[in-house]
């Protein structure tokens, strides 16, 4: 891969090792379903709750009403809130059975536990200064423009800032809002969406699973989520059957015992900032495609200890 990261990154990583992950499954007792996700001290807190009672405004006779919501660590949801809103409610309409649940309601709401702070550095904003220009007797048909033309954002090193979200946190939001969807036993998961961030660093290259440092010096970012479908096979201790994790898991779709190592995929979410080239993405998405695999596994084995706990009980 060509455009692959430093052989090791200032925390010590691999260009392809992303930070340990965090992996809590039903902390809250108030909510039907609840997951924690983090990597590294980067994690978000998600609840799933329902089928529940719908307004009448709001009920839908064929399909679940789906609301999301996002409540950030500081303050209150603005504009990057909403634009995180959106990301989700264009991934997980698709990863739960709506149509089972006519006339109810399902709410995800997720919680950041990171600092979601994304100002521009000091060198960045510093060449950033447009002259206000207004043209009281314009001598044509141009309209009033601001700033004056010629000006243009120069940004130090060809690095791009921020200008929503960090995308560490955009895939946490979307990983613990699947954790939680899985330790909702009463909603259906048609698939199971996981997602990554990557940066590419200016002469360094692509390394997967930024700090906020690290995106803040790329010159680009991406978001990837991948969904994982029917033929999810599942690791399990010979305590659990694979059936009873299966039905926790609630994955529309029957096995393949003909072709037990296919696991379909299909990318749900991707978002990129900055400058980059065909080739960069490509490397990107072949680094996400990997990454979000073995973040799944972690995944079944942490929903496996739970079962097996359980079990124990």
């Amino acid at each position: 891969m060509s455009n692959a990261g430093p052989s090791r990154r200032y925390d010590g990583r691999r260009y392809d090792q992303y930070r340990p992950l965090q992996i809590e499954i039903g902390e809250l007792d108030r909510a039907d379903g609840s997951g924690r996700f983090g990597f590294g001290s980067t994690a978000a807190l998600a609840s799933c709750s329902g089928p529940l009672e719908v307004r009448l405004n709001k009920e839908l006779p064929t399909r679940a009403t789906l609301e999301i919501s996002h409540r950030p660590l500081e303050g209150v949801g603005a504009t990057p809130s909403r634009a995180l809103v959106t990301t989700l409610e264009s991934i997980f309409p698709t990863v739960l059975s709506l149509s089972s649940y006519p006339r109810s309601l399902i709410q995800l709401i997720v919680q950041s536990l990171s600092s979601s702070s994304t100002t521009l550095n000091s060198s960045t904003s510093s060449n950033y200064n447009p002259d206000i220009y207004i043209d009281i007797e314009p001598d044509n048909n141009e309209k009033n423009v601001w700033p004056q033309f010629g000006n243009k954002i120069k940004f130090e090193d060809d690095k791009s800032p921020n200008t929503s979200y960090p995308f560490s946190i955009r895939s946490t939001s979307i990983n613990s809002i699947t954790l939680a969807c899985l330790d909702n036993s009463s909603i259906k998961m048609i698939n199971l969406p996981i997602s990554i961030s990557i940066s590419y660093l200016i002469n360094k290259g692509l390394i997967i699973d930024p700090t906020i440092q690290e995106e803040n010096q790329s010159s680009s970012r991406f978001g990837f989520a991948w969904s994982f479908g029917k033929n999810i096979k599942v690791n399990v201790k010979k305590s659990i059957s694979k059936q009873d994790l299966k039905n926790k898991m609630d994955i529309e779709g029957e096995e393949d015992d003909n072709n037990n190592d296919q696991v379909e995929m299909e990318l749900v979410w991707v978002e990129s900032e900055g400058k980059f080239t065909k080739e960069i993405f490509s490397d990107a998405l072949e680094l996400s495609k990997i990454a979000c695999r073995k973040i799944l596994d972690e995944i079944r084995s942490k929903l496996g200890e739970k079962l097996e706990n359980r079990k124990l009980q």
